[in-house]
C-alpha cells in the first residue's frame, strides 16, 4: 500500500474480504460453491476521511499493486467506483487502463457497476459509473436477496441502488449481477436498508449493501472456476463460463426490454452447475484465434437427431459469444474496432461456390442456410404465452444488429417459432451449421497494413444444446456425431482433488 496503516480504513475491505471468503457460508446458500481461495490485498485508497484522491491517483495506485502482483494474482476485484455517470459516445480514462492493465497482463478484473441514491428522491436509477465502462472487465451489478418491511425492491430483482447500463456504444454493462442487498425508506424519510452479511475489521459479523458486495462474490466464483479447470489461466474462458451460465430469476418483475440494463445476463450459476451438465444437455466450448481474412464455418454441425419429434427439430439452444475485440483508445466512440457475427442454423445442401469473387472465401456453400438466431424466426404470440421456465430465465434475443458487441448471448427455443418457419428451417432432412466472421473498422485494417501487421481476435463460444422433455441423451449423441464427422474434442479437464484425512 501507498499509504501508512494510519491512514487506511480497513472496513470496506474486509467485508469484501468477508463475502469472497465466506459468503456462501454467511447467507447459508450455496451460490458459489468454492472450497477455499487465496486473498491478496491491496490497499489503493486511503480512508477519504483523512485525505482525498484524485483519479489520476487512483489509476496510478492501482497500476502499480496490478503491475508488482500481476503474475501471482490473476484474478482482481474492484469494488471502487470514479462517482462520475459513464457517456453515450466515450469509454472512460478509468475504463481504459483496466482494459490496458488486462491485456497486458492475462488477468481478470471483477468490476461494480457502483451506487445509486435517486431512489431516495424518487428520481431513476443513475447510469453505472466510469470504470464500469471497461470492456474487457467482468462487470457486476446487485440484486436483492431479502426484502425487509421498507425495502422497495422485491427477491431477485435489481436492488434499488444498483446503477445500470448500457455503457457507451450500447455495450452490455454489467454483464452480471449478483446479491448485494436490498433498500427502502422509512415513514420519516431516512435510508432503510437490509443487507448482506459479513465481517467488520475486528472479526464481528455485521450487514451492509452495495454493489461493492455482489461484485466479490463473481471474483470468487472466477477464481474457484479457474482452480477447478486443469488448464492455464484463461480469462476469455472464465467470462464465457459465467455469462453463458446467468440467467434471471423467474420472481424478476422488471420488462424484459429492461432486463440487460439492470442485471446484464442474469446471476450465474455455482462452480458445480456451470461445469457439469446433466444427460439431456450439451455444452461445446470452441476457443480459438480469429485472423482477419479466416474464418470458421462448420457445415456439419452435430444437431442430435434424437430431437426431431414429428418430422422437425425441436429443442434449446444458448449460445454465448465473448471475445476480445482490437481497441483503440484515439477512435473515441470507436474504442472498439473489430466485431464477430455469430450465424447458427440449417440448410438444404451443400453447394458449389466460386471463390474468384473477392467476397467468397469458402468452395463450399450452405444452399437455404437460415440463420436461427434471430428474433424474426419466433413469434411474438407464442413468445408471450409461454410462462415456462427457459422463457422466464433464459430466453434472450436481443438484436445487436451492427453494434460492436464484446459478448453475444442468444437464447432460443425451436419451440417458440412460427409453424411456418418451423416448417421451412426445422424438417428433419435439414443439414446444420455454425459460421463465425470477424469485421474491422477502416482505422485499424489501414493501421495494420502500414505496420505489415496481421489482425486477429481472440475468441470463446460457449454452445449448449438441450432437450427441454428430459427425454434424448443428448449429451451422448452429440459425442458421438462428433466422432462420427472426425471433429477434434475433449472433455473440459478438472483438476483433482485429493482428500486426506487427518
Amino acid at each position: 500500500s501507498p499509504y501508512p496503516s494510519s491512514a487506511i480504513n480497513k472496513d470496506h475491505g474486509t467485508f469484501i474480504a468477508g463475502i469472497a471468503l465466506y459468503g456462501d457460508t454467511c447467507e447459508e446458500h450455496d451460490w458459489i460453491g468454492h472450497s477455499g481461495i487465496k486473498l491478496f490485498d491491496a490497499t489503493v485508497v486511503p480512508d477519504t476521511s483523512k485525505e482525498g484522491l484524485e483519479e489520476d491517483e487512483l489509476i496510478h495506485n492501482i497500476q502499480e499493486a496490478i503491475t508488482a502482483n500481476q503474475t501471482d494474482v490473476k484474478i482482481w476485484n474492484i469494488s471502487i467506483s470514479i462517482t462520475h455517470p459513464v457517456k453515450d459516445n466515450r469509454f472512460s480514462d478509468f475504463a481504459l487502463a483496466l482494459d490496458d492493465l488486462q491485456d497486458r497482463f492475462n488477468i481478470l478484473i471483477c468490476k461494480s457497476t457502483g451506487n445509486c441514491d435517486n431512489f431516495l428522491h424518487g428520481k431513476p436509477k443513475g447510469r453505472i459509473y466510469e470504470g464500469a465502462d471497461s470492456v474487457r472487465s467482468l462487470v457486476v451489478g446487485s440484486l436483492a436477496h431479502k426484502k425487509g418491511l421498507h425495502d422497495i425492491s422485491d427477491i431477485d430483482n435489481p436492488s434499488p441502488f444498483t446503477r445500470i447500463g448500457p455503457g457507451p456504444e450500447f455495450i452490455i454493462k454489467p454483464e452480471v449481477s449478483h446479491y448485494g442487498g436490498n433498500a427502502g425508506i422509512f415513514p420519516n424519510g431516512k435510508l432503510s436498508t437490509t443487507g448482506v452479511t459479513s465481517f467488520t475489521a475486528k472479526g464481528n459479523l455485521a450487514t451492509d449493501c452495495g454493489t461493492s458486495f455482489s461484485t466479490p462474490r463473481i471474483a470468487s466464483l472466477a477464481t474457484g472456476l479457474y482452480q477447478k479447470l486443469d488448464s492455464e489461466f484463461d480469462p476469455l474462458l472464465l467470462k464465457a463460463l459465467i455469462i453463458h451460465s446467468a440467467s434471471y430469476s423467474k420472481n424478476l418483475k422488471i420488462p424484459e426490454t429492461e432486463r440487460s440494463k439492470q442485471l446484464g445476463f442474469g446471476v450465474p450459476k455455482n462452480i458445480q452447475e456451470i461445469l457439469f451438465n446433466d444427460p439431456y444437455e450439451v455444452t461445446l466450448i470452441l476457443r480459438e484465434t480469429l485472423y482477419k481474412g479466416h474464418f470458421i464455418d462448420i457445415m456439419d454441425f452435430p444437431m442430435p437427431q434424437g430431437l426431431i419429434r414429428d418430422g422437425l427439430y425441436t429443442g434449446q439452444v444458448i449460445a454465448t459469444l465473448v471475445y476480445e475485440p482490437i481497441l483503440d483508445a484515439t477512435q473515441g466512440p470507436e474504442y472498439c474496432q473489430s466485431n464477430i457475427d455469430i450465424k447458427f442454423g440449417s440448410y438444404d445442401e451443400k453447394a458449389s461456390r466460386d471463390i474468384s469473387k473477392p467476397t467468397i472465401l469458402n468452395p463450399v456453400g450452405h444452399a437455404g442456410a437460415q440463420n436461427l438466431l434471430v428474433d424474426t424466426m419466433y413469434s411474438r404470440t407464442k413468445m408471450r404465452s409461454n410462462q415456462d421456465s427457459f422463457a422466464l430465465k433464459e430466453r434472450l434475443l436481443i438484436k445487436y444488429a451492427d453494434k460492436y458487441y464484446p459478448v453475444k448471448k442468444y437464447a432460443v427455443d425451436f419451440n417458440d417459432m412460427s409453424d411456418t418457419n418451423k416448417h421451412k428451417y426445422l424438417t428433419q432432412e435439414k443439414l446444420w451449421y455454425l459460421q463465425l466472421k470477424g469485421l474491422y473498422r477502416n482505422h485499424t485494417e489501414q493501421k495494420a497494413a502500414f505496420e505489415s501487421r496481421n489482425l486477429s481476435q481472440e475468441l470463446c463460444l460457449v454452445m449448449t444444446i438441450r432437450d427441454p422433455e428430459k427425454q434424448v441423451a443428448v449429451y451422448d449423441a452429440v459425442t458421438q456425431a462428433l466422432d462420427l464427422n472426425n471433429f477434434w474434442h475433449d472433455n473440459i479437464r478438472l483438476t483433482s482433488e485429493v482428500s486426506v484425512s487427518v
